[in-house]
């Protein structure tokens, strides 16, 4: 032997290609034998037009694991966009666009059949005999699956977001169940609001949340983009997180949903037409550190965080100075949850100059109280 090894060979995908019609392709997906949402996904173009048209698709990767009961579940790796787009459009969510005026579904419920036009079934059949390709890996390792991810996007630079999602640590496997099951899920985050979710957006910004609690109260994280490095080296970390700040940070974002469901309580999600990436962020850290509030209470502070933040900045955007705004606004949120910063500095100033007027004309300086905290009262003189 002359010493040559191939090292981290992969288990060859069959040799044959595969091809899986629309139809099986959408009850997989709704059996759950298909993982749509591995942490390192990038979001691609709607493609239901191509396939009407048949234009070429990439074919779909998968890995496939068998569960405890034998039944083969495929996560998918690369083709996230593809099979979301076929299977919502063959549920009904996502329209057939053939012109501005004329938007055709597969189906649509009783209630709405009588305004809804729909794609005739001769076309339905049609569509559901499309073909996919499909390459199929078995007895990979969540860094196999990474590292296939990263190969299959040769050519094309990993976002910020996609660098983060791509790495294997507790931390990000972790970060990644969290995303599972409070963002991306179906009636999750990403469907309940409207922000930016392409190219592994919905990943990052969970990771950012965790980043700026992992650090509070000792220190006020802002997860910019100068702060990269740092943030994979924290990402990074072979250190288990702990089951308190685990149990904290899951009751957050149940909390976010909550609110963002329930119409008596999503009144501070009606602020503009979308939730901006440092918006969903500290909104997440907020509801963090006000965990001891009531739901009421806690709607109103994230209705108080975005309308003074928006008062504040015309361009809501992750930088340094919305990063350190927002800080402060929780900081004084945390004790006056249903009061903003400038309404407090309001009622602060009325009440400065009813003292004045109250004495006799002459000023006496009252001391300076910290933003937030209850009014101080002094002891009866004896």
């Amino acid at each position: 032997m002359d010493g040559f090894l191939i090292r981290g060979e992969l288990v060859a995908p069959r040799a044959e290609v595969q091809f899986l019609s629309s139809e099986p392709v959408q009850g997989l997906i709704h059996e759950g034998n298909i993982d749509l949402n591995p942490p390192y996904q990038r979001d691609q173009a709607l493609l239901i037009d191509s396939l009407f048209r048949n234009f070429w698709i990439p074919p779909v990767v998968f890995a496939v694991t068998m569960d405890e009961d034998g039944v083969p579940t495929r996560v998918c790796v690369d083709g996230k966009q593809r099979l979301t787009s076929i299977q919502r459009f063959m549920d009904g969510q996502l329209p057939y666009i053939q012109s501005k005026k004329q938007h055709f579904y597969f189906t649509a419920p009783e209630s709405t059949k009588s305004s809804r036009l729909q794609i005739p079934d001769h076309i339905k059949k049609m569509f559901t005999d499309k073909q996919i390709t499909c390459v199929e890996y078995s007895e990979l390792t969540p860094a196999m699956e990474r590292e296939i991810f990263q190969r299959v996007q040769l050519g094309m630079p990993l976002t910020t977001a996609e660098k983060l999602a791509a790495i294997d640590s507790p931390w990000a496997e972790w970060i990644s169940k969290l995303e599972s099951r409070h963002i991306s899920i179906e009636g999750g985050l990403s469907q309940v609001l409207s922000w930016d979710t392409k190219r592994g957006r919905e990943f990052q910004n969970v990771a950012q949340f965790v980043y700026c609690c992992d650090g509070y109260p000792d220190s006020e994280n802002i997860p910019t983009a100068p702060k990269m490095e740092s943030r994979l080296q924290w990402l990074a970390r072979v250190d288990i997180p702990g089951e308190q700040f685990k149990q904290d940070i899951d009751a957050a974002l149940t909390e976010f949903c909550h609110l963002a469901v329930d119409p008596s309580l999503n009144f501070g999600f009606n602020i503009g037409k979308k939730l901006a990436p440092v918006e969903f962020v500290f909104i997440a850290v907020l509801l963090y550190v006000l965990r001891k509030v009531t739901s009421l209470e806690r709607a109103k502070a994230v209705y108080h965080l975005r309308t003074d933040i928006r008062e504040e900045f015309l361009d809501v955007r992750m930088n340094n100075k919305v990063g350190a705004a927002m800080w402060k606004l929780i900081n004084h949120l945390r004790y006056n949850p249903t009061t903003s910063i400038s309404g407090a500095s309001a009622a602060s100033t009325s009440r400065r100059k009813r003292r004045m007027s109250d004495s006799d004309g002459e000023y006496r300086p009252s001391p300076i109280k910290s933003l937030g905290k209850g009014r101080q009262t002094r002891s009866r003189r004896d």
